[in-house]
């Protein structure tokens, strides 16, 4: 069971809401698909709670695509995963992520997937806050963000950039301009590769036991964060080198500027006048997006 991108923030398809925290409110929401068949972005809010997944495109032919409902493994992995979260945000954060990836083991063999072939694996990253009173616990993994904004204007990550798609970029970048076709048809075999090493040099949520060992968690002290962002890297700010995918800087300021919808206007920007994927290598010409921000209350 999980829920859709048109239902996860409909407040009749999770718990009733309880009085949030008064120290930090959901100011932003954004859930936006880019330009594949269907959106693998999540993203929930409930309670005190807010999370944003996003689901990997699978290398498996078969998946369903249907007219009237199209689907992938990449949306279901994110859907199991948000509505875990979202279905008891007082739990325990790894807890949850150890749940949504259970759930997705689950779901896939429920689906008749050879789990041994490892292209077939639904996954999905994350990011997932919860607010208390003093505090902020946090858990992540794969290419999702949290982002803290301090009182005095600074930003700052959680965790780093896992940067498994570096080379495939660069590669691309050299030479996708004197090519014909789409980084995935000029590049299948190196993107598979990369693949292969799912949750053995970088981490995802796709049912594998392993996948928890690349599950970071923490806590942070609130009182001196003013901002707390939640996106997946649909919303990074295009990059002309693979070696720098996330600029925080300009991140952090595009933001004080406008907010998430004015990073999304950037990135959509910039995106639009490079349709080969060329200036700025990534796999498709727009990502999906899905951003929560986070604001305190004045004191």
């Amino acid at each position: 069971m999980y829920l859709s991108p048109e239902n996860i923030l409909n407040s009749s398809a999770l718990p009733p809401a309880e009085k949030p925290d008064p120290r930090f409110l959901v100011n932003e929401t954004l859930l936006e698909q880019g330009s594949g068949p269907v959106n693998e972005d999540m993203l929930a809010t409930v309670n005190r709670l807010s999370i944003v997944c996003d689901g990997a495109t699978t290398l498996y032919s078969a998946q369903r695509q249907s007219a009237a409902q199209p689907t992938s493994g990449g949306q279901k992995a994110a859907g199991i995963t948000a509505s875990v979260f979202a279905g008891d945000p007082e739990r325990n954060l790894l807890d949850s992520a150890r749940r949504a990836n259970e759930l997705i083991r689950e779901a896939m063999i429920d689906e008749g997937l050879d789990l041994r072939e490892r292209q077939q694996l639904w996954s999905t990253s994350f990011a997932a806050v919860q607010v208390n009173e003093d505090s902020i616990a946090w858990c992540q993994t794969g290419d999702c963000m949290i982002l803290l904004i301090h009182r005095d204007g600074g930003g700052q990550l959680l965790t780093e950039l896992p940067g498994q798609d570096r080379e495939v970029l660069k590669t691309w970048q050299q030479i996708g301009a004197r090519s014909s076709g789409t980084i995935q048809q000029n590049l299948a075999a190196e993107i598979a590769a990369v693949r292969g090493k799912m949750n053995k040099e970088f981490g995802v949520l796709n049912g594998e036991i392993e996948a928890l060992k690349f599950v970071s968690s923490g806590t942070v002290e609130a009182d001196q964060i003013s901002d707390v962002l939640l996106f997946s890297d649909g919303l990074f700010p295009p990059s002309t080198s693979p070696d720098n995918l996330f600029d925080g800087e300009l991140f952090v300021q595009l933001y004080k500027n406008g907010g998430l919808k004015h990073i999304r206007n950037h990135v959509r920007s910039l995106q639009k006048g490079d349709p080969g994927c060329y200036r700025y290598p990534r796999f498709k010409m727009y990502d999906d997006i899905s951003g929560v921000a986070l604001k305190r209350l004045p004191d």
